[in-house]
């Protein structure tokens, strides 16, 4: 298979990706239905990041769905930094 690239940078060099505070999911599995590319899980009773490299770079759209806003991201300010260092390193920039 394919290593999955954004823009032409492996996705896996980009940290880009929801985070779970276990101590406010409740498990209600919103996110797990509602993310297209699969990326949670629900595993004892709690949604888990199992495929944290399938999200999309820059989406956040599950995070607003969370009842109990247990799903963060890093910040953008973060991303853009991470992306242009990243496409400087590969020729991109």
């Amino acid at each position: 298979m394919d290593e999955k690239t954004y823009s032409g940078i492996p996705r896996k060099e980009i940290e880009w990706y929801p985070t779970i505070d276990s101590d406010l999911c409740t498990g209600c599995g919103v996110c797990v239905e509602f993310c297209h590319e699969h990326v949670y899980e629900k595993q004892a009773k709690k949604a888990i990041v199992a495929r944290p490299y399938d999200c999309l770079v820059g989406c956040e759209s599950c995070r607003p769905r969370c009842p109990v806003g247990a799903i963060s991201f890093p910040s953008r300010v973060d991303l853009k930094r991470v992306l242009r260092a990243l496409r400087e390193k590969y020729g991109y920039g």
